[in-house]
């Protein structure tokens, strides 16, 4: 079954730069599983820089924020298994960790960051530390990824170039590319990739910041070849953002997902309850509710 959202209308120049490498932010404050699809064919160059994107989040809360959004248990109840998020100390990411730890999933966040700027970078977004959270400093382009992938049950990979940033193609397709075969040889059963909206792909962001469309686009395609049962999610306007990143608005009509939406619909993935692809705002707080 595939969750689909008709474009409705096309975004406008000066709205772009309010995404994100996974989508759009908008600025408004805080708070606070099903699907099939994937295609395009990759080109890459050596160099991949600037990766970073979201990750980690806090234990006694956890289980509250599991509760609050309604995600099971029951999946991990045999067991703690480990969830590999790469991305790990950014926005989507952050609340996924929350999420995940609450179920008594062990959660291993890995970025280009220090562990200590990753667990402030987690406080900042979700408000408080989060402990249980294993910070790895690893650049996933350029890295042996083996080793962080060890007896993973699962991968979240948030990692991505935002649009105007450099190596956008690469960014956002190659190291993805590379994480999707990483796991693949590690045997990890699940993954789980945050892509962009297909209403976003097809708007005039793709004549402003072709190579991040097309970065996206082959990423998605590695996914699907690689995990056939892969749960690639597709957001648009994610409301809110990390604090101090000051976006502008988002394209008009176009009514932003929950961030906790995202990250609930991810950590069902994760989780072995959802699978395919769900495609744009609409699909991803239908596929949260259920």
């Amino acid at each position: 079954q595939t969750w689909r959202k008709a474009p409705t209308h096309r975004t406008m120049l000066a709205l772009l730069l309010a995404l994100e490498p996974t989508a759009l932010l908008l600025p408004t404050p805080m708070s606070g599983r099903r699907a099939v699809g994937a295609s395009s064919s990759p080109s890459r160059s050596s160099r991949v820089t600037a990766l970073d994107r979201r990750q980690a989040v806090t234990s006694a809360a956890a289980a509250a924020a599991a509760a609050t959004l309604g995600v099971s248990t029951a999946a991990i109840a045999d067991g703690k298994p480990k969830v590999v998020v790469f991305g790990g100390s950014g926005y989507v990411g952050a609340y996924a960790s929350r999420l995940l730890l609450g179920m008594g999933a062990q959660v291993v966040s890995v970025s280009r960051k220090t562990p200590a700027e990753q667990a402030d970078k987690v406080k900042a977004i979700l408000g408080a530390p989060l402990a249980g959270v294993e910070y790895v400093q690893l650049d996933a382009s350029t890295g042996d990824l083996s080793g962080v992938l060890g007896g993973a049950a699962a991968v979240i990979s948030c990692i991505g170039i935002a649009p105007g940033g450099a190596n956008m193609r690469d960014g956002n397709g190659l190291v993805n590319v590379k994480i999707a075969a990483a796991s693949k040889l590690a045997a990890v059963p699940k993954f789980v990739y945050l892509g962009l909206a297909s209403e976003l792909a097809s708007s005039p962001i793709k004549f402003v910041f072709g190579d991040y469309v097309k970065g996206k686009a082959e990423a998605e395609a590695a996914v699907g070849k690689d995990y056939p049962s892969a749960l690639v999610l597709k957001p648009g306007i994610i409301a809110g953002g990390p604090p101090g990143e000051v976006r502008p608005p988002g394209p008009p009509g176009m009514a932003p997902v929950a961030v906790e939406d995202v990250a609930r619909a991810a950590v069902a993935g994760a989780l072995g309850n959802a699978a395919g692809t769900v495609d744009g705002n609409t699909a991803i707080a239908a596929a949260a509710a259920k």
